[in-house]
């Protein structure tokens, strides 16, 4: 298991870490333990999960924040920029993910809606800000999803997964702004916009992840990438799935037969890669050399 972990460590070139990436992983930090902290909050004080007024906003804007500052500073390990790029770019959506965290956490402590809360001229400037640094955090996503494009020095399963990943994160940001323009997180009856929202976000997690444990195992890069492509076929499938019930105005909960069958699908894609990748884990002989056999997979072929 030591081995696995120094292999993916290895591989997933979380070490060494620049001056600017620390920055980076230090912003991620900050803001999963201000999650983690209004989460203990939360467990004191009580209160309703739901609505303006809630703890909810805190905990799961922290937590959110914070695992994407977190990933956004790994994938730029495979970018390679200069150290001047990588302190703009990732100061840029650090400070920016940090006030808007800052802004949300003040206004429930304040015990006033974080959200198109417009009763006061203070309170209407904090969600003008709001919006403001939203808009930068999103611009500096769009920045780095197309020098992911242009160049990025990974494997081509790993490439795969972290360009679909930003991709997908632009989507969930459109859904993030469409929630403005709704004023709101419901899309007409009952539509939960805040699924296809969270799904879009965190693929940049679980795609990342796949391509991962597939760099640790023995097998062939082309079939790491059939397998990625699987399971982003999957994943895909289970986005649609929230979009189908979240703009044809259903809970979450209230499926129709056509989200049904894009959630049954997508599971059963998304499983079956996963297992296939934990599987090759199993045959694993040696310490293997993702970037080696990704080079010669490509000279052979």
């Amino acid at each position: 298991m030591r081995e696995l972990f120094e292999d993916i460590v290895r591989i997933g070139r979380f070490v060494p870490v620049t001056s600017w990436q620390r920055f980076g992983y230090l912003c991620g930090a900050l803001l999963m333990l201000g999650g983690v902290f209004h989460g203990a909050v939360y467990l004191v004080d009580g209160g309703a999960w739901e609505g303006p007024l809630s703890w909810r906003k805190p905990i799961v804007f922290g937590l959110s924040f914070g695992i994407t500052m977190l990933t956004v500073t790994w994938f730029m390990s495979f970018l390679r920029p200069g150290r001047r790029a990588g302190w703009l770019t990732l100061g840029t959506f650090g400070v920016a993910s940090l006030a808007e965290v800052f802004l949300i956490s003040m206004q429930t402590w304040r015990g006033v809606a974080s959200h198109f809360n417009e009763d006061t001229t203070f309170d209407a400037l904090v969600f003008t800000a709001m919006g403001s640094l939203v808009s930068i955090v999103g611009l500096m996503t769009v920045l780095i999803t197309v020098w992911a494009f242009v160049r990025l020095d990974a494997p081509a399963s790993l490439a795969l997964a972290i360009r679909l990943g930003l991709v997908l994160m632009l989507i969930s940001q459109a859904v993030g702004v469409q929630m403005i323009v709704e004023g709101g997180n419901t899309f007409g009856a009952e539509g939960a916009l805040k699924m296809p929202h969270a799904f879009t976000l965190h693929s940049a997690q679980v795609l990342p992840a796949l391509a991962l444990i597939l760099l640790a195992s023995p097998a062939q890069e082309q079939r790491r990438l059939r397998i990625v492509s699987v399971g982003a076929v999957g994943y895909a499938a289970i986005i649609m799935s929230t979009m189908v019930q979240a703009y044809a105005g259903h809970a979450p909960l209230d499926f129709t037969m056509t989200s049904t069958a894009f959630a049954i699908v997508g599971l059963a894609l998304l499983a079956t890669s996963a297992v296939l990748a934990l599987s090759g884990l199993a045959t694993r002989s040696r310490p293997p050399d993702a970037e080696q056999r990704s080079t010669s997979s490509a000279t052979h072929g």
